[in-house]
């Protein structure tokens, strides 16, 4: 039966009307999100995978999500802030940046402290032995919940001047990035100087430092492989960082809401350790002279590391550093050592019992 003029004009305009409301009711519950990434300056982590999956956020869940991402430093305030930019409600989610913002949340330091973690899987068993505990340190003292952390790699030695072992950081000026690794130059005989990242590559051109600590990619895309000659490739730390949102936002969503965010997160996650393992062993290469996929060719000499010079990390580690922030930990969440002790403890001295013989050993 053939339908009137007068009924397709009917039809056609509910089907308008609809679309409209459709668009209207979309809009309106539409969920800004406000994001804060990491610098730019920090290579091929944040600018092939982390702005990305921000970009695709809404299309990958679906949900209606308005995301405005922007770089650390594009909105020009220091990475020191960031709980506090969450709490205050400027920002939804921030890439954080653990080491930067541990005087606030000291748990943020306890799950990549001095020398626990050589390698990735070892990174993988802290985070997920200790990830509960920092999630629920920050949901009470800055009211965010952590979505799940992720690594820049093993952050290592960068240096101009020649260096053989640990011991000939003796009378050489370090670059560091935490307390925790300045008390370890300290005990080795070296001056720790905390220099902010973007400011190394110039310590390093002038002299004012003979060292520098960070991940191999980071050195790379950075630059300060320009001014070193020596790569010691002993994991101090591993670079833990991780994705932290409000929770006034993260309760303003539902429960299926919060499930598919997870989950996202979830993926981008797992994709994002495979992928900094990849790119570490690639820049790696790249620095010392050897095939180069991502990163900028460089010849540094590559010096391996001895067992003795691990088992010297770790001691220095739990008879110094460890204590240390257990202490600064508990005045802030009384108990905080022990729990660290029972849930990560494990997995560091289980380690450190096979390399105590080592320190017998006459190089």
């Amino acid at each position: 039966m053939a339908i009137s003029r007068q009924a397709t004009i009917r039809l056609l305009a509910f089907v308008a009307i609809a679309s409209l409301f459709t668009l209207a009711w979309r809009h309106f519950n539409q969920i800004p999100l406000l994001v804060i990434g990491q610098p730019s300056t920090t290579g091929l982590l944040q600018r092939d995978k982390e702005q990305p999956f921000f970009n695709r956020l809404e299309a990958t869940t679906g949900l209606p999500l308005k995301v405005t991402y922007k770089t650390l430093d594009s909105i020009g305030l220091k990475d020191t802030y960031q709980l506090q930019m969450l709490r205050d409600g400027d920002f939804d989610l921030v890439s954080l940046r653990f080491i930067q913002n541990s005087g606030v949340e000291p748990a943020l330091a306890g799950v990549d402290l001095l020398g626990m973690s050589q390698d990735y899987p070892a990174a993988k068993k802290i985070v997920r032995a200790y990830s509960g505990t920092v999630d629920r340190y920050l949901q009470q003292r800055s009211q965010v919940k952590l979505l799940g952390m992720w690594t820049f790699g093993a952050q290592q030695l960068f240096c101009h001047q020649p260096i053989a072992r640990l011991e000939d950081l003796r009378g050489k000026k370090v670059r560091v990035a935490s307390a925790g690794l300045g008390a370890f130059v300290s005990e080795l005989g070296g001056t720790p100087a905390v220099i902010p990242f973007d400011q190394t590559k110039d310590a390093l051109a002038i002299g004012l430092v003979d060292c520098a600590v960070t991940s191999a990619a980071s050195a790379n895309f950075a630059g300060w492989t320009e001014y070193t000659q020596y790569a010691f490739p002993i994991s101090v730390q591993f670079g833990l960082n991780g994705y932290a949102i409000s929770l006034r936002k993260w309760n303003s969503l539902s429960t299926q809401q919060q499930r598919i965010l997870m989950a996202a997160f979830n993926a981008y996650l797992d994709d994002l350790w495979r992928y900094s393992e990849l790119l570490q062993a690639d820049v790696i290469s790249c620095n010392t002279g050897g095939p180069c996929k991502w990163g900028k060719p460089y010849h540094l000499k590559l010096v391996q590391p001895s067992p003795r010079d691990v088992w010297l990390l770790r001691d220095i580690a739990l008879r110094k550093v460890v204590p240390s922030w257990g202490e600064t930990c508990d005045r802030v969440h009384p108990g905080c050592l022990q729990e660290w002790r029972q849930k990560v403890g494990p997995l560091v001295w289980a380690n450190q019992a096979e390399l105590r013989s080592v320190n017998t050993v006459a190089r």
